[in-house]
């Protein structure tokens, strides 16, 4: 039963949600059938995993139905008309969550009312003042002033003859406004898929809106943002960095939290490909990032923190030497974690925070003792195991055959794995090939006259994973 579209819908509930969902399913407006009450009341307990024994079909069905023998298309009936409450919920909640869109509803409600106009121009009213208080102005503000407009100029009672040339005039501008910020924000989505993925898009108008914004404005930082995101994105140039960074520290509160998030994130990508050139100022940059992003919950999503963020801020503040606060960061975030990655996430942290601070047996036992289920902590923990063998061999211990092993298991695991990208995959690849040569050098007395030609090399390949350590390996 752990796998039916039911226990996936109920698995998408936090607890209040569960708590919430009784009284919706008690509520004859939603539910008529008092069996579904039952096998919530009978699944609950078993939140969020419900992988119990007792949730078998058979037994449940037994729970529900005492005296019946199992009658499988009974309960299959059951749990889908479970799931299709379910799924009305969700929509309720979301709804809830959604005060302009129940305004917009009411509105519409009231518009085929045409008895209605006099409560109708009022909620009109209404909305435009709730709109007109809120503190950003992105696209969506503007196409729903556009909307509101629109329900008006269109009600049958209003008398079109009487609206004047200006409130049709602002109606268009906010049309113009919500299309110009949409259009740059995706421009913003499609030009970040051109390098890494090697694309090339035409953008109908983009030229034109970049041409014409000094004459059409919008008035609000969020124009600002996106034409010096586009700036960044085409030519990865610092200054425009700079210029998005100081919009979006000045101008945080005007920004939706999506806006937030999204340009938060575009300076932290900017930010890692500058570190991983070679740029350290640019790694510290990163982690104050990072620390902005926590310190307004910009990574936290239904107090959930992705595992994957975790770690990149714990590899982040390790490269930034910031190893207190690393720690304190591992402690303090870990319960923010989901749960099935939680054990793995913060056993991978640890083991780079003790590696950091040169504790590599420490780091080897975590590593060793769990076994990682995503690919990511997969990759990650070959590559650490691989250092601390590497650095232990340098440091007078006999490990090369052990080192050359690790690192022959590695190539055979990235060879059969589809699941990593064409570019990742070649990157550690090429960090496998120069560790192994390195390694194998170390042991030809000729290893000094090779180390130039060797670190050239290295310098020139773009795709080259850690290649700041291996370049380490070969400074002494």
């Amino acid at each position: 039963m752990h796998k039916s579209k039911l226990i996936q819908h109920l698995q998408l509930l936090n607890e209040a949600e569960l708590k919430r969902l009784l009284p919706f399913l008690k509520s004859p407006i939603y539910n008529a059938n008092p069996r579904i009450v039952d096998l919530y009341l009978l699944l609950r307990k078993w939140h969020p995993d419900y992988q119990h024994p007792k949730l078998e079909k058979e037994k449940v069905f037994q729970q529900l139905f005492p005296n019946r023998s199992y009658d499988h298309q009974k309960l299959l009936n059951l749990m889908s008309a479970f799931t299709a409450l379910l799924r009305q919920y969700l929509q309720y909640l979301q709804l809830e969550k959604e005060e302009h869109t129940q305004d917009q509803l009411l509105l519409r409600a009231l518009a085929e009312r045409p008895s209605a106009y006099p409560v109708f121009t009022k909620e009109i009213a209404h909305a435009h003042q709730t709109l007109d208080g809120l503190p950003y102005r992105n696209a969506n503000f503007y196409y729903q002033k556009f909307q509101l407009n629109r329900l008006y100029f269109n009600h049958p009672e209003t008398d079109q003859f009487n609206l004047s040339k200006a409130e049709y005039e602002e109606a268009m501008q906010q049309l113009d406004r919500s299309f110009l910020l949409d259009k740059l924000s995706f421009s913003c989505e499609v030009k970040a898929r051109e390098k890494p993925l090697d694309e090339q898009y035409n953008i109908w108008l983009l030229p034109e809106i970049r041409a014409g914004i000094a004459d059409y404005p919008v008035d609000n930082p969020m124009t600002g943002a996106y034409l010096a995101m586009l700036d960044l994105l085409e030519s990865g140039n610092r200054t425009a960095y700079y210029q998005l960074k100081k919009l979006f520290e000045n101008n945080l509160s005007s920004f939706h939290r999506q806006q937030q998030q999204y340009l938060l994130q575009s300076l932290i990508n900017y930010a890692i490909k500058q570190g991983n050139s070679g740029e350290q100022a640019f790694v510290l940059e990163n982690l104050q990032l990072y620390q902005l992003g926590l310190t307004h919950a910009l990574f936290l999503e239904h107090q959930r923190l992705n595992d994957m963020t975790y770690i990149s801020i714990v590899n982040i503040a390790l490269r930034a030497e910031e190893r207190d606060w690393c720690q304190k960061f591992i402690e303090d975030y870990a319960h923010y974690l989901p749960m099935h990655t939680r054990k793995d996430a913060r056993a991978l942290a640890t083991a780079l925070w003790h590696y950091a601070n040169q504790q590599p047996e420490e780091a080897t036992t975590l590593l060793q003792e769990v076994n990682f289920l995503n690919i990511y902590y997969q990759i990650q923990a070959r590559v650490l195991l691989i250092k601390i063998f590497v650095e232990a061999d340098r440091a007078g211990n006999d490990h090369t055959d052990l080192v050359l092993a690790q690192i022959d298991a590695f190539e055979r695991y990235l060879r059969r794995n589809d699941k990593v990208g064409k570019a990742q995959k070649e990157a550690l690849l090429n960090f496998a090939l120069y560790t192994r040569r390195i390694a194998k050098s170390r042991l030809e007395p000729s290893f000094i006259q090779l180390q130039p030609e060797l670190r050239k090399e290295m310098e020139q390949r773009n795709t080259l994973y850690n290649k700041s350590w291996l370049l380490h390996l070969l400074g002494d």
